[in-house]
Formats: structure tokens, C-alpha cells, sequence
């Protein structure tokens, strides 16, 4: 899903039927859930939905697809459109791993394809109403695969762990010692960590702009576009949240990403979740602050 992949189960709380079962079970939800919601994956169902795209011909999706669809349309509401599953059309306007910067032309190409509101949605089938149009759930699926991991953890009886996916985390209960995990945030940078969390029965996760950008008339462009006009957005270098679910966490920290340093602070401060926030200008701001250890 993006990244590395590292589950650590402490051995003073066993799962019921053995660590060797249980990692089996964990690594097959693991592939269920890239197989069905990648939009790299040829026959997944997000490749469907999309290559369905203008043909009238809607796709079914079962509850667990329409839970994660509700919780993207609800954010889209509360985020006023930046945050839009739809915006997988840019794609086709930019590419970051080539660093060439999208065209006038191609991106009103683009944008009259993008927009949630155009999409054809009931809760047991979805249908995108023009050619081309795409969606993609990597902006949620990932904090959702970390918060499934850790639910099957719990259920197998194992009290203590930890689960990262590419940089999102859940601590599961306390380390066997009885102290908390220790999980220290990344400087974009690349230096030493931004400070160091204790954790208990918490996740957090982190959605920055530094690992995809494009330089362009001195600017440096992140990968975070808006939707409304399809250009890179100007706001914070990186935003870490925590709440019990990675879920939420991750889309209260990718939403700031999409606003400027200002605005995104109001929207963190509204969440009322723990946070951190590395501005544009590299300056750090949040209560995090005040409660972590510093490296």
C-alpha cells in the first residue's frame, strides 16, 4: 500500500492460536484489501468502477466498500470539496515521478471530470456518469487496512502490539513491560525525528507534501492538488494526528495538507485532536509540541 509494511506482536501477550496463525490471517487481510481497493491492480475493484466510467453501467459494492465511500463522501462535505475521491482524473494532467508540470490544456481537460457530486451513488452500487472520470481511495485505505490489522489483533487475544503502514501507526495496549510503545515522528527533512510519542491504545498518522514534489520557476510543487483548480496546493510540509482510530487520524492530517498553513491550523484546532504541524515556511506548531519528547 505505498510503503513498508511492520507488525511487532510482544510475546508476554500470545494470540490464542499461536503468532504463526495469527500472521497468516494478518498477511492475507493485508493482500484482500490491496487487491480490492488499489487502483494499480488489475481487476480490483476500484479498476472496475473505473474502467466503467461512462458506460451506464454501475458496479455493485458490498458494505465494507460502502462504509469507506460514506466516510470519503462525508469528508468531502466537511472538507468543501478538497478532499475528492474523484481527483484521480489529475493524473492524467501531472506527473510527479517525471517532474513535468500539467498543461492549461490538459487540465481543463481534466477538471470537469472531477467533482463527487457528479458521481452516481447508492449505498450497494456506484457509477461514474463520464468517460474517463476516476476514483481512488489511497488517501483512506490505507489508515483503514492499520486499524483492520489492529481490530484482528484484539480479537485474537494478543494485548500488546504495534502496526505501521508506511508511516500510519496503532498501538495496541502497552508494550509487555508495561510502558508505552515509543513512535517517533519523521522529519521531512530527513534529520533526526521531529520528537518521539509514548503510546497507548492510540494511533497516529502522518500526511506530508515532501515526498512528491516537483520544482518549477523556483517553487517547489507537492503532490497535493486541489480540486477546484487542479494546481498544487501552498500548505504545510507535513501534519501528524492521533486519535483511537487511524482512520480518522489520517484524514483530519490529509485534509490540513490541503489548506494553507492558517487555514489548516483552524481545521486542526475545530478536530480538537492532538497534532503537530510543520508549516511551508518549516517552522513546527501544535500541542504535540508540548506533550512528546524532542530528539
Amino acid at each position: 500500500m505505498g510503503g513498508p509494511a511492520s507488525i511487532v506482536i510482544d510475546d508476554d501477550s500470545p494470540p490464542s492460536d499461536g503468532h504463526e496463525a495469527l500472521f497468516r490471517s494478518l498477511h492475507a487481510r493485508l493482500n484482500e484489501l490491496e487487491s480490492r481497493y488499489s487502483r494499480f491492480r488489475a481487476g480490483s475493484l476500484i479498476n472496475l468502477i473505473n474502467l466503467r466510467a461512462g458506460s451506464g453501467m454501475p458496479t455493485e459494492v458490498d458494505t465494507e466498500t460502502a462504509t469507506l465511500l460514506n466516510f470519503a463522501a462525508e469528508l468531502w462535505r466537511a472538507s468543501e470539496g478538497l478532499f475528492d475521491i474523484t481527483s484521480g482524473a489529475l493524473r492524467k494532467a501531472w506527473d510527479f515521478r517525471c517532474g513535468s508540470v500539467a498543461s492549461p490544456a490538459r487540465l481543463a481537460e481534466c477538471l470537469p471530470k472531477i467533482g463527487w457530486n457528479l458521481v452516481e451513488y447508492e449505498n450497494d452500487a456506484i457509477h461514474l456518469p463520464l468517460a474517463g472520470m476516476e476514483i481512488d481511495l489511497g488517501g483512506i485505505v490505507k489508515e483503514y487496512a492499520v486499524d483492520c490489522i489492529a481490530s484482528r489483533i484484539r480479537k485474537a487475544g494478543a494485548s500488546s502490539a504495534l502496526v505501521e503502514l508506511a508511516g500510519d501507526v496503532v498501538a495496541v495496549g502497552k508494550q509487555a513491560n508495561g510502558q508505552p510503545w515509543q513512535v517517533s515522528i519523521r522529519d521531512p527533512d530527513g534529520g533526526d525525528a521531529l520528537l518521539t510519542l509514548s503510546l497507548c491504545d492510540t494511533a497516529v498518522a502522518t500526511s506530508g507534501n515532501y515526498a512528491r514534489t516537483i520544482n518549477h520557476a523556483g517553487r517547489r510543487l507537492s503532490h497535493f492538488l486541489d480540486p477546484h483548480t487542479g494546481w498544487p496546493v501552498d500548505g504545510p510540509i507535513s501534519v501528524s494526528t492521533l486519535d483511537r482510530q487511524c482512520l480518522t487520524a489520517g484524514a483530519i492530517a490529509t485534509v490540513a495538507c490541503l489548506k494553507p498553513d492558517r487555514k489548516a491550523e483552524r481545521w486542526l484546532e475545530d478536530a480538537d485532536l492532538p497534532w503537530l504541524m510543520m508549516k511551508s515556511n518549516g517552522n513546527l506548531s501544535g500541542p504535540l509540541l508540548e506533550t512528546a519528547s524532542h530528539q
